[in-house]
């Protein structure tokens, strides 16, 4: 029994219709322009459990995921991008830096993020967040960072060898190979402060004690998300700090009740997404700190674009449904929606 899979080509289609393909082939996940008249891609796809494998060769295209579709696609999950060969420039937007041969680029889905391939050879990566965070609970603060091959390296020869095998792998070797995966790029994470080339999208604009103060802020909230009476005082009472210094160590985030706010909202949405969640939207939104259903409706809707109940059923048919081009289907969407 082999892995799902599927294989794109623009070689297969006229050159009136390659781009528009292949455009749509991610329209689920990325927005995609041409960069020059030479555009060619080929991509050969693999579904793991709770990983997908895209060995990919680009050419004179740019992929990019906005403010606007992280909002309101809902991704939670890492991608990492490992390349062979070629010139792959990529990053947050506006930061974006090149990627060398046998570098990784980790990528947050939970924020925006560009890329511009030109004779790129790459294997992408996307994971399941829930892999790698419970042993690397920093992992946001590496998105837009390139592993050098002195850290990443270990998880580079995985990813290359996963897919090198991955037409004969047996379905439970491979059914395991996605927590190999995670564990790797937690050890090469966990305790590592960021690559001295890398960009950190994430602290970039902090000064280095607001960053130990911010880190250890975001690990009392993420353990309190359901306590009514999380706020700046209670906060900044368990880090012995005063609220001015909580305060700045949240400034880009618009302070930290908008930080709170944003992060109960990103839980209740992972639990929508999750397979088998049966609880209501309104106990979801009590469990998470919510005080008032009404209020987390609109701030949900705000956030999102959309209602959390429209959410929850879109999420559900997409894991019905698979997006047909053509002739030709392709499951990329319903792959996605198995990553949760």
């Amino acid at each position: 029994m082999s892995l799902p899979s599927f294989a794109f080509s623009t070689q297969r289609l006229g050159p009136e219709f390659a781009f528009e393909a292949y455009r749509e082939l991610y329209s689920g996940g990325a927005d995609v322009a041409r960069i020059g008249s030479d555009f060619r891609a080929q991509v050969q796809a693999y579904r793991l459990d709770r990983m997908i494998l895209f060995k990919r060769h680009l050419n004179g295209v740019q992929h990019s995921r906005s403010p606007q579709r992280v909002r309101q696609d809902g991704f939670d999950h890492v991608t990492l991008h490992l390349l062979l060969a070629g010139e792959l420039v990529a990053g947050p937007p506006g930061q974006e830096r090149r990627v060398r041969p046998g570098e990784i680029l980790v990528c947050d889905n939970t924020l925006p993020h560009l890329s511009r391939a030109h004779d790129v050879h790459q294997i992408s990566t996307p994971v399941a967040r829930e892999l790698i965070e419970p042993l690397a609970p920093d992992v946001r603060h590496f998105h837009g960072a390139i592993l050098p091959e002195r850290v990443g390296g270990l998880v580079a020869d995985f990813i290359v060898s996963l897919t090198r095998r991955s037409e004969s792998l047996d379905p439970t070797v491979a059914s395991r190979s996605s927590a190999v995966l995670g564990m790797l790029l937690a050890a090469a994470l966990r305790g590592q402060a960021a690559p001295a080339e890398a960009v950190v999208w994430a602290a970039a604009h902090d000064a280095s004690d607001d960053v130990v103060r911010r880190r250890a802020a975001e690990v009392h909230v993420e353990q309190h998300l359901g306590d009514r009476d999380l706020g700046a005082d209670t906060i900044a009472a368990s880090l012995g700090i005063s609220r001015s210094l909580l305060y700045r160590a949240f400034l880009r985030d618009g302070g930290v009740a908008r930080f709170v706010q944003q992060r109960r909202l990103e839980r209740v949405r992972d639990a929508l997404r999750r397979q088998g969640e049966t609880r209501s939207i309104a106990t979801l939104a009590y469990a998470y700190g919510f005080t008032s259903e009404q209020h987390f409706n609109r701030a949900f809707r705000t956030t999102f674009g959309r209602p959390p109940g429209q959410f929850r059923a879109s999420m559900q048919q997409m894991r019905t449904q698979t997006g047909v081009r053509g002739d030709q289907t392709w499951p990329l969407a319903e792959w996605h929606s198995e990553l949760y």
